[in-house]
């Protein structure tokens, strides 16, 4: 869809108006010269959604006013020049990757998107979460991935690249990735049963896990940074690791400034929280 909405934020209570910040997008330097290319990795500031939900929270479905949302998705869509449709997937916390023939026929459940359609930017929302974005400049191909801990552990990043080797005629080697902020080692607790079906899929990953050596086996614990994950599995599949690119904090360490999950468990006790989005396309 286009969010063309030309709406304004109210202070209700001083009916006063608020002119909305600049969003801050980050992006990949090296991407930058790529033409016609757009990217980014936004956060929770600059938009106009309140409570749990504040600031720019563009996920309709988790109780923030639609019209909130709107209105954050025609400023994202205005940061990045307008004229382009944001490709949503209903993300399952699977390994599916699905190639977007046509924009704007209802949200397919999968977990990766691939397209080279011009005019489209394939959208990944998360509050935790990795959102990796891929790129292959001379096949004018793109994807866009969400990579939980389920789908780390199933491989959703090295399906996304064997998709783009398979079915687009894409070489892994000329694949670029860029994975966006998400939840760090330093805060993200799983179960140690977790780390270890990672491991023995894709093999030790000793940068990425830390097992808690305490406790009986069932309450054994381990911290797990899915970001250093998901590049060792993207390396495993043939990406050169100077082509993978880290692009921002913990979202945990940093939740004013991210959504997170885990922090809105912390602080409320209840995981309410809104989602950011990541998106990589093609403009006209």
């Amino acid at each position: 869809m286009l969010f063309r909405a030309q709406l304004e934020c109210f202070d209700s209570t001083a009916d006063v108006m608020h002119v909305p910040p600049p969003l801050r997008i980050l992006r990949v330097a090296q991407w930058n010269g790529t033409p016609h290319l757009v990217h980014g990795f936004c956060g929770r500031l600059g938009g106009c959604s309140r409570g749990p939900f504040a600031e720019l929270n563009v996920s309709y479905g988790i109780g923030d006013d639609a019209d909130a949302v709107h209105e954050n998705w025609r400023r994202v869509t205005d940061a990045v020049g307008g004229a382009i449709r944001f490709a949503i997937m209903k993300q399952v916390h699977g390994t599916r990757v699905v190639t977007m023939q046509h924009a704007g026929r209802g949200r397919v459940e999968a977990d990766a998107l691939v397209t080279r359609q011009t005019g489209v930017a394939l959208s990944i929302l998360t509050a935790d979460c990795v959102p990796i974005l891929l790129v292959a400049p001379q096949h004018h191909t793109i994807a866009a991935v969400h990579a939980g801990w389920r789908g780390t552990v199933g491989g959703i990043a090295a399906a996304a690249v064997r998709h783009l080797e398979h079915r687009c005629g894409v070489a892994a080697c000329d694949i670029r990735a860029a994975l966006g902020p998400s939840i760090g080692g330093c805060c993200y607790e799983v179960d140690r049963d977790v780390v270890d079906r990672l491991e023995a899929r894709w093999g030790a990953m000793p940068d990425a896990v830390r097992r808690d050596r305490t406790g009986h086996s069932r309450t054994a614990k381990a911290m797990l940074d899915l970001r250093r994950a998901n590049a060792a599995i993207l390396v495993g599949v043939g990406i050169r690791p100077e082509d993978i690119a880290r692009i921002g904090s913990c979202t945990r360490c940093a939740a004013t400034e991210y959504f997170s999950y885990r922090a809105a468990c912390a602080t409320a006790g209840n995981g309410v929280t809104g989602r950011q989005v990541s998106f990589v396309g093609w403009q006209e």
